[in-house]
C-alpha cells in the first residue's frame, strides 16, 4: 500500500510539474483596433490638406508590449507628410478575422489593419524609399521562453517581396530568426511562403517556429525589415499579431521532476 501511495504520489507530481511546464502565455497581441486596455488604433494616411494622425507608435492592444516605426527603439523612421498622404510610407487599410482569437477584434473596416507602403518612388528598376526600412517590436520574456509570433498578412503586386525577421535581447546584437519570401500572381492570396492561405480573403496567417534566443530576457526586440517594394502605391497589410509564449519552470518545479524520478527509480528496484 505505501509503494502504491508514493507511485500516486509521484504521478501527481510529475503531472503537476508537466502542466506548469506546458504552460502557455500571451505575451502581446495587436489587432490595430481595441482600446479598452489602452491599446492603439490604426488610422489611415490623410487625403488632400487634412492633417495625419496616423500613429508610429502602437502599445500592445492585448498582454504587453509596444511597436516602433517612429526612429526609436532601433526602429527605422517611417515617413509621414504632416498632411496629406503622398509618399507615405505607413497607414492603416481593411483588416481581416484571420488569426483573431479572444477578444480580439474581428472587424474588418479601414482602417483595421496596419498597412507598410512604399513611400516615395525612385530609381532604375524601380524601387521605393520604404525599402530597407524596420519597424521593431519591443516586450518582455521575463519567466517565459520558446517565443511564437504569427499574423495575418496581404501584399499588393508592387508590395514588399520580402521581410526579414531578426530577434535581440540587448538591440545591439541581432540574430536571424527567418525570411519570408512572397512571389505576386494575381487572382491568388498574394502572401508569403509557407502561409496558411484563405482564397477569399486573399489573405495568409504566417506563423513562425519557436525561438530560443529570447528565452528570459528582461527586454526582448522582433525587427521585420522590408525589402522588395516597387511603387509608391505597393503596400503589404499585417493584423492580429499574436506573441506567445511557455512559462519557464521554477527551480522548484525542477526539483519535484528529480524526486518523482528518484521515487519511480527505488519502486522499479523493489
Amino acid at each position: 500500500m505505501k509503494k502504491n501511495t508514493m507511485t500516486l504520489m509521484a504521478a501527481g507530481v510529475c503531472a503537476a510539474v508537466v502542466a506548469q511546464v506546458a504552460n502557455a502565455a500571451m505575451v502581446a497581441q495587436w489587432d490595430f483596433q481595441t482600446t479598452t486596455n489602452g491599446g492603439t488604433a490604426a488610422v489611415a494616411a490623410a487625403t488632400g490638406s487634412t492633417a495625419n494622425t496616423t500613429p508610429k507608435v502602437y502599445v500592445a492592444n492585448f498582454g504587453s508590449g509596444t511597436l516602433y516605426l517612429d526612429g526609436t527603439n532601433y526602429s527605422s523612421n517611417f515617413f509621414l507628410p504632416a498632411t496629406g498622404g503622398t509618399n507615405a510610407e505607413i497607414g492603416g487599410q481593411t483588416g481581416t478575422a484571420l488569426n483573431a482569437t479572444g477578444d480580439m477584434s474581428t472587424t474588418l473596416t479601414s482602417p483595421a489593419a496596419l498597412a507598410i507602403l512604399g513611400g516615395l518612388s525612385n530609381g532604375s528598376p524601380a524601387t521605393t524609399a520604404a525599402n530597407g526600412k524596420a519597424m521593431v517590436f519591443k516586450f518582455s520574456m521575463t519567466n517565459l521562453q520558446d517565443l511564437v509570433i504569427s499574423f495575418a498578412a496581404q501584399r499588393s503586386a508592387t508590395g514588399f517581396t520580402g521581410i526579414a525577421i531578426d530577434t535581440s535581447a540587448n538591440g545591439t546584437s541581432w540574430s536571424s530568426w527567418t525570411t519570408l519570401t512572397s512571389a505576386y500572381t494575381a487572382g491568388t492570396p498574394n502572401v508569403y511562403s509557407g502561409a496558411i492561405k484563405d482564397s477569399f480573403v486573399n489573405t495568409g496567417v504566417v506563423s513562425l517556429s519557436a525561438t530560443a534566443s529570447l528565452n528570459n530576457a528582461s527586454t526582448a526586440y522582433v525587427r521585420f525589415t522590408f525589402t522588395g517594394g516597387s511603387s509608391t502605391s505597393g503596400n503589404n497589410r499585417m493584423d492580429n499579431f499574436q506573441f506567445n509564449a511557455t512559462a519557464i519552470p521554477a527551480p522548484g518545479a525542477v526539483a519535484l521532476i528529480g524526486l518523482a524520478g528518484m521515487v519511480s527509480s527505488r519502486r522499479r528496484r523493489n
